[in-house]
């Protein structure tokens, strides 16, 4: 095996192991936010069912009492910004696992491309199909 070839295989085994090591902080990192996102669908379910005017809530690492309303609002806009999070890494996910995959020489991976029908193609498919 000559030097060049030599190099060549250690750039892409070192390629692979880089992807891979990104992909797996990723995950990682949906864990942890999926985690948050059901912690705040908790609390948020809690709160709406409370009759109390004022609750406590967590923020950061102070204990504050507020109103339910405003409690309410503050849990929504951070699940919001916790799903808009989730989905910038799930699409960061997915190019770093086709890019992987790349390196690889194999397919890219086709479940991750999936997108759901519009009105006009699904409007289609049930002229189409009369069991829909």
């Amino acid at each position: 095996m000559s030097q060049a070839e030599l190099d060549k295989s250690i750039e892409i085994i070192t390629r692979t192991e880089e992807l891979a090591d990104k992909i797996l902080v990723n995950k990682q990192e949906l864990t942890v936010m999926d985690r948050r996102r059901q912690e705040t669908r908790e609390a948020l379910r809690l709160i709406e069912k409370s009759d109390e005017p004022k609750v406590w809530i967590t923020i950061g690492s102070m204990l504050v009492k507020m109103k339910r309303a405003q409690a309410i609002q503050l849990l929504k806009k951070d699940q919001e910004q916790i799903n808009q999070q989730i989905n910038l890494i799930y699409s960061e996910q997915k190019i770093l696992v086709n890019k992987h995959r790349d390196v690889e020489f194999k397919a890219p991976f086709s479940g991750t491309n999936i997108k759901p029908l519009d009105r006009k193609e699904f409007d289609a498919l049930k002229a189409s199909l009369p069991m829909l």
